[in-house]
């Protein structure tokens, strides 16, 4: 059943968004640039040019030539783009002969594979077999779920934060400790995840089958003492990349530095500039208005769950939620919001309880059919990010 499920999802949605971009491109095509973004190409092909699109170009640099930092100029610069998934890119790339995108590509749908099954697991073990299959049908159909079949860190982030939320649920501590370091490594946020899986560890009683030996009840106060420590290893992946960044560049928090350059609406401080102009980015498009209104849809919906989420499954799961939804709009409004919630897995736990069963199918036919407008968009270069 979990092998079954596991490539249904990436054959029946993952493998499906790429053929329909790659449907896209060819018939549409992506010259002359529609956007400034899009005048950065790998080749001349537009299928071998597919993945090279929107924020996969940060990781494309820091993966071939490595990170850059300026403070002195107001511009995107991808010292903000935390390390581990464009060092993949870069092992992967060079064992596939230089291709650094291909290798992008097979981390993303081996890293959501890795993620379904790791999510049917815990979906069993939070909410029974039976709305485990649900679960997955949604957040493989959700409209912003295109980016697991893409060059960004959506696939990876998913299989790490459910890892450590599986390994923390069930005490596998090591595992706890290395899914969330590597958590950490890998986006900005990373570091939020320490805050559920310390309350998992306070709160979640030990398996008596993994206490440390010790008189009385020490094995068990001994283990748990490991949890709480073991939580805290995202915060170790943080400060690894910013000890890196104070040694190179000066300034450890480069990263967060950064990203004022993506705006700060409610400061009144606006995002930087294109180095280049087309006459299309000067436009007003009706797919900006419709993606910044999935954005916004899609953070009420996440907002709406947190607190059933907490009643029904637990507090560390809408602790998740809350912080992974609130911070980003207090820094930059909706922008990206859609995609951010698409890792928000108990978003999903929490849709799979409230939806009949006999409606699933059509909520998750709906979504899909957002999914695949979205795509379509993204790959010709219309903002969807």
């Amino acid at each position: 059943m979990l092998r079954s499920t596991v490539l249904v999802s990436l054959i029946g949605t993952r493998l499906l968004i790429l053929l329909l971009g790659a449907i896209a491109v060819t018939i549409v095509g992506t010259m002359p640039a529609p956007t400034a973004e899009a005048l950065w190409r790998v080749s001349s092909n537009e299928l071998v040019n597919l993945q090279a699109r929107w924020d996969t170009d940060f990781y494309h640099q820091i993966a071939t030539v490595g990170y850059r930092w300026d403070p002195s100029v107001f511009l995107h610069q991808n010292v903000v783009f935390f390390p581990l998934y464009p060092l993949l890119m870069r092992w992967g790339g060079a064992l596939l002969g230089g291709h650094p995108l291909l290798a992008g590509t097979v981390v993303s749908l081996a890293a959501f594979a890795g993620a379904i099954s790791l999510l049917y697991r815990l979906a069993v073990l939070e909410l029974g077999e039976e709305k485990a299959w649900p679960v997955i049908l949604l957040v493989s159909t959700y409209p912003f779920a295109l980016f697991y079949s893409v060059v960004y860190t959506e696939s990876l982030f998913l299989f790490l934060t459910v890892g450590a939320f599986y390994a923390m649920r069930r005490r596998y501590l090591l595992l706890a400790a290395l899914a969330g370091f590597a958590a950490g490594l890998t986006r900005p946020n990373g570091f939020w995840l320490a805050l559920p899986l310390v309350w998992m560890a306070a709160t979640t009683r030990s398996d008596p089958s993994h206490d440390v030996p010790g008189p009385g009840s020490g094995g068990r106060q001994g283990r748990d003492f490991a949890a709480i420590v073991v939580a805290l290893a995202p915060l170790a992946g943080v400060a690894i990349f910013s000890a890196y960044l104070y040694v190179r560049f000066g300034d450890a928090l480069a990263w967060m530095h950064g990203q004022v350059a993506w705006g700060v609406p409610l400061l009144g401080r606006g995002p930087a500039p294109d180095p280049v102009r087309t006459a299309e980015d000067l436009r007003l498009k009706a797919s900006e208005v419709m993606v910044y209104g999935g954005d916004i849809a899609a953070f009420f919906l996440a907002a709406a769950s947190i607190v059933p989420v907490a009643r029904r499954i637990g507090a560390a799961y809408a602790m998740w939620i809350a912080i992974n939804i609130f911070p980003p709009v207090a820094a930059h409004l909706f922008i990206s919001l859609g995609r951010f919630t698409s890792v928000l897995f108990p978003l999903f736990f929490w849709l799979a309880l409230v939806v009949p069963r006999r409606r699933v199918a059509y909520l998750a036919g709906a979504f899909a059919a957002c999914q695949a407008i979205l795509a379509v968009c993204f790959y010709l270069w219309r903002p969807v990010v």
